[in-house]
Formats: structure tokens, sequence, C-alpha cells
């Protein structure tokens, strides 16, 4: 059976997401804001949740209209039939949220669909859903933005970029997602060489390592909310698994470095990377990437990087002076390899670039938790 799906993604990196679906499960997705939309087989829930490496939350899709008031969300809402995602013995809860000019609020969005759900449950199959805001079987995401009303049931749980590999947590770690996002801008493939030379707790090389040995971003993830769900099929789900692990490359194919000027840093990261089971395809080195000579003696293709861009993280308080001497330093060891960074300091990389004679070639602009935030691609 086909159905409606949509996922969350970090809201810049849309159109790789729905590349990357498309390359996963053959499907074209359609990027809107935040998220992306398509239809797939009901195998691909359990695909997407342990391979996709750009996706938040994937959802099955109920309902996407237009409403013009609130009271229209209990009508759209009721006429669906929850029957095949939830058992009369579960509980429920909704997370809502709201984005436009209402006179409601995303709570009153949560109470009109909560009810609209009870009651048509409670019509059709005489018994009343139990409501657990706490700790739900199953999870229903309401979304309205300005006159669209999108109701979705989490087949995630928790966010994917909660991969369960971060043992030690950097205080500026980058999302996995994200990470992934920008190795896949790049262009990098498994048999170019490859690094991060400010690596901080390990996101860049790990996420990497996942892509050259082939193992699922997901594969430490034992709680995804499908396990719940009505149509779940457990032997279907643990084929798929087994099936998809079995995929995993035993041999190393690949260089990928991770360089870190501090020590602490650079100790967590290798105890992440034991973690995600990828400790044996990356090289960890001690060095400071706007010295040329800490960096690895060999030919360097691709450099993947998410230097520190706020005066708190960075010793002596400018990311201007950081990115010249980084890009100096890149320019004398790796000249023609391509460079993809992430800041939020865009005007003093620019400036830093141009004085470099680093050609941009590429830019996107994203957000990194609050903060917003462009992804370049570079020429060295």
């Amino acid at each position: 059976m086909r159905i409606k799906f949509f996922a969350t993604v970090s809201p810049g990196i849309e159109d790789v997401a729905s590349e990357e679906v498309e390359e996963i499960i053959g499907c074209k997705a359609i990027p809107d804001i935040g998220k992306i939309f398509f239809e797939a087989e009901e195998k691909s829930v359990y695909i997407l949740n342990l391979k996709a490496s750009t996706l938040n939350k994937v959802m099955i899709q109920l309902c996407r209209e237009k409403f013009f008031k609130l009271e229209d969300l209990y009508i759209l809402v009721k006429r669906i039939d929850y029957g095949w995602i939830i058992e009369a013995d579960q509980s429920f809860a909704v997370r809502s949220e709201r984005v436009g000019e209402h006179n409601f609020t995303s709570i009153d969005v949560a109470r009109v669909v909560g009810q609209a759900i009870i009651d048509s449950y409670l019509e059709a199959y005489g018994r009343r859903l139990k409501v657990n805001l706490k700790m739900p079987d199953v999870e229903f995401y309401a979304l309205v933005r300005n006159q669209e009303f999108i109701l979705g049931v989490n087949t995630t749980g928790n966010s994917l970029h909660r991969r369960g590999y971060r043992i030690y947590g950097h205080p500026a770690a980058l999302k996995p997602t994200l990470a992934s996002a920008m190795l896949r801008i790049s262009g990098w493939k498994p048999e170019k060489s490859i690094i991060d030379p400010m690596c901080g707790g390990g996101t860049i090389p790990i996420e990497a390592a996942f892509k050259a040995n082939n193992i699922p971003p997901g594969h430490l993830r034992e709680d995804f909310a499908f396990l719940k769900l009505k149509i779940f099929d457990r032997k279907e789900f643990e084929e798929i698994k087994i099936r998809i692990l079995n995929q995993k490359r035993s041999e190393r194919c690949s260089r990928i470095y991770g360089m870190e000027k501090f020590r602490h840093h650079l100790d967590g990261a290798m105890k992440n990377s034991e973690r995600a089971g990828v400790r044996e395809s990356i090289e960890f080195k001690l060095g400071d990437a706007t010295r040329p000579d800490d960096y690895p003696r060999e030919e360097l293709d691709f450099i993947v990087v998410n230097p520190p861009y706020g005066v708190r993280m960075i010793p002596g308080g400018s990311p201007k002076k950081l990115y010249n001497d980084f890009l100096k330093a890149i320019k004398e060891r790796a000249e023609g390899a391509t460079l993809v960074l992430i800041t939020g300091a865009h005007r003093k990389f620019r400036e830093a670039a141009e004085e470099s004679g680093v050609e941009i070639i590429g830019e996107k602009a994203v957000l990194h938790g609050e903060l917003k935030a462009k992804i370049f691609k570079c020429i060295v």
C-alpha cells in the first residue's frame, strides 16, 4: 500500500533531503519550508528511519488542507479514520506548531485536534482514546502555517539527528543531519580523501565514515515510534534491518581525517567514533587548522568544516582573523581542494575568502539550531 508521507528537515537543506530520499527509496520528494513531501510504500518507514542522514522526523501524512478558522480544523481532523494507526487501548498526544498570524494559539490547535481525534475514534469504534502528554504510544503532529493545516503521525520518535553515538558533547556541536547535508553538498565520494581540520566532537568525520562504510545512521536506534503503530510489521522490519546492516562494507575504502587543536575535544571525538562503530575508519590527529604543517601529508581532496564563529568560542575573539589564517593554511596545503564550511559570520568569511583568493561557488542559508547560518562551497 502506498502512503503519503512528509519529513521534517533543518530549514535550508530541503532540496538536499529531497535528493537523499529519492536516492534511498526511488521516489520523488517535493521540498517545502522545513519539510519535504513524498508518496511511498509502507516499508519506506523502516528504510528511511534507518538510512536517511538528513531527515529529522518521518511522518505519515493524514491531512493537508487549507482552512479559514479554528473550527475548520475540528471538521478536517474528525473525518479521518484512525483505526489503522492506533489501537483502542493505546494513548496519544498532539504536538502542535503554529506559524503566521492567527487569533488562536498552538495550544488551541492541539486542544481542538486532540478532541477531534477522540470524537472520530469514539464514533467509528465505540472506544474513547486516552490522552498521555508525557509518554504517549502514538504522537500526532499538527502544523498550522498561515492558512495551511497539516496533520501527521510521528513514525520516528526523537529526531533522527540524535544518532546515539554522542558520548562526548562538544560545546558548539554541529547537528549530524547538517553535517551529512554538508558532505552531500561537497560532492565527496569515499574514494577521495577528506578532512575536518576543526573536528571538535568528530561529527563530520563520523558521518563521512558512515557513508564510506555504508552504515545506516540509525543503526544504534532502538526506540523508533513506528514500533507502536498499529500498521507496524515486526517481521518485515527485522528483515529489512538485517538486509540493510548486511550491506556494510568491511574493508577500509577511504581516507577520512579529523584534526583538532585541543586534546580534550580530540579525545571526545575518538570516544564518539568508537561508540559509532567507525573508529578504525578515521585517522584523528592533534593539530592547528591555521598551521599548514599540521595537516596530513597526503593530498587532500575535500575539506568540510564547522569552524567557531562566536566570539566566545574563539581565542582572541576574532572570527575574521581565524578565517584568514585558516584559508591561508589550506591554500598552501590543499590548493584546488573543495571546501564546504558552515558559519554564522557570513560577511567575515566572505571577506576572508576574497582576501585569500578562495573562490566561493555556492552558498545556502540554513538554520543551525536557532542561529541563522550559511553553508559555503568553495574552491581553494
